[in-house]
């Protein structure tokens, strides 16, 4: 599936969620308030209704275009387990989306539409599962999203018993609807908060039943509440720890070693740069762990468009661009490195992927040139081991890729049509000429 369909799923997901929020809050407030609904309110139960019976045509059509997860693509022969789930789900959607509440005056007719949120536990794990950057960010969401929707359910379970109406410290008035709402909601939220104050307490045997029911469950969402705060905090650390542990061994190493302290300090700068704009990751290691497939898709994406901005590799084809993408590896350069010097023999080539370089001349004085973003250099070094007629220093710090011409030449021995291009392109270039 396109990766715009997807988007569009995706935001249809989120409107739906909004919308059976706001049945769920809605439909039992009404049932247990006993109010007449105003215009308004009946017009957004046929928008609502409306919007469900869109979402069956949507579910139809994810379904024969979203492969895994609880749907398969058409072409997949799923098994009949999996085939009844699908049809329950189907089933279930299509009896929500049915308008039988405006057919029969019954309170069960409404609240089929709170099965919906069934739908909404689905898709919200769902962008768990998908969300990698923000995945701690987005289980807590979640789980306020439910916490706030059981307190709201709890305090219509209180009003449905008829709960009292005002606080046992004073005398009041008969408070209208809201009033009676949202002491209803401090109740609830009190209780599972397990804080309760006692002002509002039960005054039957069935409220006094439901208290103890909700003061049970008030200790599991605390004890899950403070599991999940504690664990939230550690994952959020452990890239960290894993800094300060690699720093600490540093500096134990440079005090064994008698490290310079200039040197000394470049050493914690580089560490710094790759926890300030990696959080310490290696990239070849993540790569690493990948299978065959997903790891020359994630090289393809990152390294292809400067691959094929080399004129080396002009007219290579997607299978040869992607070896040489996986072949290159990455390397970091600290402001005032040199890549290489004028005079060396080079054997690797270069491409840009963050940073500024200087093209210095052999007098290591006079800056011929700069290259930045998605530039490369040293392409001769791929072509004959030539001495470099140019030095390369970094300005800033440089996340480069290096392809080294041991490594090349193996990848040309696959593609040997190609490799008779590189051989012209060798002989037609002068090295004396061309930087690098």
């Amino acid at each position: 599936m396109r990766f715009e369909t997807y988007r569009l799923y995706q935001l249809w997901d989120i409107w739906l969620a909004l919308v059976i929020t706001m049945a769920a809050v809605e439909i039992l407030l009404r049932l247990v308030l006993h109010y007449t609904p105003p215009a308004s309110l009946l017009a957004l139960d046929i928008l609502i209704t409306l919007i469900l019976c869109l979402d069956v045509l949507a579910q139809w059509a994810r379904r024969r275009e979203i492969p895994g997860h609880l749907h398969v693509a058409s072409h997949a022969r799923p098994s009949a387990a999996v085939a009844m789930v699908h049809k329950v789900w189907f089933g279930m959607d299509i009896l929500v989306a049915l308008p039988l509440k405006f057919l029969f005056n019954a309170a069960i007719f409404p609240l089929l539409q709170v099965l919906k949120l069934a739908r909404v536990a689905q898709r919200m794990r769902q962008w768990r599962h998908h969300e990698v950057q923000h995945t701690n960010l987005l289980r807590l969401t979640f789980f306020v999203y439910w916490i706030a929707l059981v307190a709201h359910w709890l305090a219509c379970g209180w009003l449905a018993l008829d709960g009292p109406t005002k606080f046992n410290s004073e005398a009041e008035p008969p408070p209208d609807s809201f009033t009676r709402y949202l002491r209803a909601l401090y109740w609830s939220v009190t209780t599972l908060a397990t804080v309760g104050y006692g002002d509002l307490t039960p005054t039957g045997n069935a409220q006094v039943a439901y208290t103890m029911m909700v003061m049970l469950l008030g200790v599991g969402v605390y004890g899950y509440v403070i599991g999940n705060v504690a664990t939230l905090l550690a994952n959020l650390d452990v890239a960290r720890s894993h800094y300060r542990e690699n720093m600490e061994r540093l500096s134990v190493f440079m005090r064994y070693r008698n490290i310079p302290a200039g040197l000394q300090r470049r050493l914690r700068d580089y560490y710094a740069y790759l926890w300030e704009n990696r959080l310490g990751y290696d990239e070849s290691s993540v790569l690493a762990d990948l299978p065959d497939s997903l790891r020359s898709e994630v090289a393809v994406f990152l390294r292809r468009d400067f691959i094929e901005r080399a004129p080396l590799f002009k007219g290579a084809s997607h299978e040869f661009v992607r070896e040489i993408a996986l072949q290159l590896r990455p390397v970091v350069f600290t402001p005032g490195d040199f890549v290489f010097r004028a005079g060396q023999y080079g054997h690797n080539m270069y491409f840009i992927s963050r940073g500024t370089v200087e093209v210095v001349a052999p007098n290591g004085q006079t800056v011929m040139t700069t290259l930045k973003d998605g530039d490369f250099f040293g392409e001769i070094a791929l072509l004959s081991s030539q001495p470099r007629t140019a030095s390369i220093r970094a300005v800033e710090y440089c996340d480069l890729y290096t392809l080294d011409k041991e490594t090349f030449d193996h990848v040309l021995e696959q593609y040997p049509e190609f490799a008779a291009h590189i051989k012209e392109e060798a002989e037609r270039r002068n090295p004396q000429n061309v930087q690098g």
